[in-house]
């Protein structure tokens, strides 16, 4: 399950992941799941027409918040990725007050989307002021979003079926 909230210049994805890594498959614990938020670049057409529907287009994200966990309710794999070119992470930011609180340390990012994009290196920041803004005011419901997505995680974990990349595609 994929939300996308999007606000003008910027959107907000989360989504609910279960991953393997493959270059990791042959050791213990290599498993992870939980909620991805990513921060994204976005555009939208505007339309001549008011019945028609607009294009809007989301862009790689520019940083990534992983809440991942080895096994329901472990928080060891909780971390972010401040920097992402062309939606490639850089390392993982592994913030010890992440696993701590994860949903307040999302609040706060989200109240600050400017520092996120400084982090990021985006150009022309004030372009996205607006957005920035948005975000920080629909933040509740993005954190509220994310917890349902940590609830789901920390259920128990059924056996599933893998693509060539290591997302869970399906039950086994």
């Amino acid at each position: 399950m994929e939300r996308s909230w999007i606000f003008d210049t910027l959107a907000v994805t989360m989504a609910r992941i279960d991953f393997l890594d493959p270059a990791f498959a042959s050791q213990p614990d290599t498993r992870e799941r939980g909620v991805r938020l990513e921060l994204r670049p976005s555009s939208s057409g505007r339309v001549d027409n008011i019945y028609a529907s607009p294009e809007v287009t989301l862009q790689p994200a520019v940083c990534r918040i992983d809440l991942l966990e080895s096994s329901p309710g472990a928080a060891d794999r909780m971390h972010w990725h401040p920097i992402m070119d062309a939606g490639d992470p850089g390392d993982r930011v592994f913030d010890p007050a992440i696993p701590a609180n994860p949903l307040g340390w999302l609040a706060e990012r989200l109240a600050d989307v400017p520092g996120l994009l400084t982090l990021a290196g985006v150009d022309d920041i004030g372009q996205h002021s607006h957005s920035a803004q948005l975000i920080a005011e629909n933040a509740a419901e993005i954190v509220e979003a994310a917890r349902s997505g940590l609830e789901w995680a920390r259920e128990p974990w059924p056996d599933v079926i893998q693509d060539e990349r290591g997302m869970a595609v399906g039950p086994s």
